[in-house]
């Protein structure tokens, strides 16, 4: 029979474990709060940025220029040997699902292009990121950084910008890749394996009312289109970063008010055995008086 000290065990340990719950619950809806908008805002901003670049790409061809002399960050490779895989996850656990299916995204990618004969290098964000890679593949993996408090900052998005161009324009990798989770909701997301490096945007085949449009550039178009191409590819960059920490936050929120919730549950069903428990605790020791008292009283009438 399970006695009393053991259930006020449990109910302090199932107690703990629900505050901390809790406690994670409230950061990272705080979190997810100061990054989702700022992670949405950049995804309507790099859209338009890319309808902007395809406009230029097509201006471009119609006037019989090839896009890609206009930036080394368009230029596609003749052939493809090598590549790098970005590889975003987080530094830790208690958010369900998430670092399994952002690694097996990325894992999947890493062997089919390795199955058509390209070398896949990987830089990871986030420890889970670095630690699957790691126990399930045979890449090498040539960085991995972690996150800092402050979620995606500045010198954050800078640093991978510098590693991935520096990588792409001297020659080391033909491609560049990101694997990264897209936040589409607080119960939606999905993890997505997209190219950031060449820059290649899509084509704008509606583009009749442009023949029309003249273009003025100052200083030239070669010149605004390479501005253009490097404040989107930032963009890209933030844009990954800001997405995959938000749905990172809304993983953990969700997982961690599921499990408030179970808490909860299991330490109302301790609460309701410690009082049966001690309702008969307490009638033990209320018919362990009365039989002592009617042992005294019998005792006492045999002595008269």
């Amino acid at each position: 029979m399970e006695k009393l000290a053991d259930v006020r065990l449990r109910m302090r340990s199932v107690e703990g474990i629900g505050e901390v719950c809790r406690t994670l619950t409230t950061v990272a809806s705080a979190k997810l709060a100061q990054t989702r908008d700022r992670a949405l805002g950049a995804r309507v901003y790099a859209g338009r940025l890319r309808e902007i670049l395809a406009r230029q790409q097509h201006a471009a061809r119609t006037a019989g220029v090839d896009p890609t002399s206009f930036s080394p960050l368009m230029a596609e490779r003749p052939e493809v040997h090598t590549i790098d895989l970005v590889v975003v996850g987080a530094d830790r656990g208690l958010c369900g699902g998430y670092n399994l299916a952002v690694g097996r995204e990325a894992r999947q990618f890493a062997i089919h292009k390795e199955a058509a004969g390209i070398d896949v290098r990987a830089i990871t964000r986030g420890h889970r990121a670095e630690q699957y890679m790691q126990r399930t593949t045979s890449l090498p993996i040539i960085d991995a950084t972690s996150w800092t408090r402050a979620g995606v900052a500045d010198a954050d998005v800078d640093w991978l910008l510098d590693r991935i161009t520096r990588d792409f324009l001297g020659g080391e990798v033909e491609e560049v890749w990101v694997c990264y989770t897209t936040f589409l909701s607080t119960f939606r997301r999905e993890p997505v394996v997209v190219r950031v490096l060449p820059v290649m945007p899509a084509a704008i085949e509606e583009a009749e009312s442009l023949r029309a449009l003249g273009w003025d550039y100052e200083p030239s178009q070669a010149a605004c289109v390479a501005e253009l191409l490097e404040a989107f590819v930032r963009l890209q960059v933030e844009d990954v970063l800001l997405e995959a920490f938000a749905s990172e936050q809304a993983a953990r929120m969700v997982t961690m008010q599921e499990a408030t919730e179970r808490a909860d549950r299991t330490l109302a069903d301790l609460r309701v055995a410690y009082n049966r428990l001690r309702r008969e605790s307490i009638t033990a020791d209320l018919v362990g008086v009365l039989v002592s008292g009617r042992m005294r009283k019998e005792a006492k009438t045999d002595e008269g």
